[in-house]
């Protein structure tokens, strides 16, 4: 065994010490490249079925849920059809293995859909809203039932969506709702059917600090975010509805609090 690499013990100890428990509703974000090599030894399955096996335990799917983004962007301002079973997820190799696991089910939007498996599956992916964030979306969901948001391999900053939820609600003046006609699969035909995305004006700057400033937010409200060591990576985890609540202060204290600074060129005012 290198020193840097992990395998299925280290995967449940990371797991564990990230609050990941039985009965958790979980949103998992993942890049696992930068977790290293995996050493299988002693473990048959592949590294995907691996994290698999280790959060089905710890979650027990009989009482909790796994969720994952599987959102599938690049098919926007396409005629690519949307075929809820088969187009992939842009998120990750580990987002698409569970997407495609027995009992998965997942969201009905051509280009901001989720994947879930386990007892809450059903109540959080059916019957959603056609925007990618705000009411009866996913999102709003998770937070409502204070899901684990945990980050493997990446910072907390880089894979944070919550963050789009609030400003869809706060409203911030530089983005605005997009509607797009576009073709999905529904059952055995394609039909074009208009969903809809936050964009931000492209006449804008937009300095991203990638949400520094937010998570400064959540750390001076007294949240934390768990660490914990995973191969040559991180693991981190945080309450969804505790960021939700303190994301929600940061934007009514600051409109901009999201950017490094307000945008010079604003196409929306007065």
């Amino acid at each position: 065994k290198l020193e840097m690499d992990y395998n299925i013990g280290d995967i449940k100890a990371a797991y564990h010490v990230a609050g990941v428990s039985t009965g958790c509703t979980v949103l998992l974000k993942t890049d696992i490249r930068f977790l290293g090599l995996f050493d299988n030894k002693g473990y048959g399955n592949n590294v995907l079925q691996a994290h698999v096996d280790v959060l089905s335990e710890l979650i027990d799917l009989s009482v909790g849920t796994l969720v994952v983004s599987t959102s599938s962007t690049n098919l926007s301002n396409t005629d690519i059809t949307f075929d809820i079973h088969n187009t992939p997820s842009e998120r990750g190799v580990l987002t698409e293995f569970i997407r495609q696991l027995p009992g998965a089910v997942r969201s009905f939007h051509p280009f901001h859909s989720y994947a879930a498996i386990g007892k809450d599956a059903e109540s959080i992916v059916s019957n959603v809203s056609r925007h990618a964030f705000g009411f009866e979306t996913p999102e709003e969901r998770l937070i409502n039932m204070n899901a684990l948001c945990v980050s493997v391999g990446l910072p907390v900053t880089a894979t944070c969506t919550t963050v789009h939820h609030v400003e869809f609600l706060i409203g911030v003046p530089y983005r605005y709702t997009k509607e797009f006609l576009h073709p999905v699969l529904r059952g055995d035909s394609v039909r074009y059917e208009l969903f809809y995305m936050y964009v931000h004006y492209r006449q804008c700057e937009l300095n991203r600090n990638r949400g520094v400033k937010i998570f400064q937010e959540f750390y001076n409200q007294g949240h934390k975010v768990q660490e914990a060591i995973l191969g040559r990576g991180m693991v981190y985890s945080y309450s969804l509805s505790e960021f939700y609540k303190s994301t929600m202060n940061a934007f009514k204290k600051d409109i901009y609090v999201w950017l490094d600074q307000p945008p010079v060129t604003r196409p929306y005012r007065v």
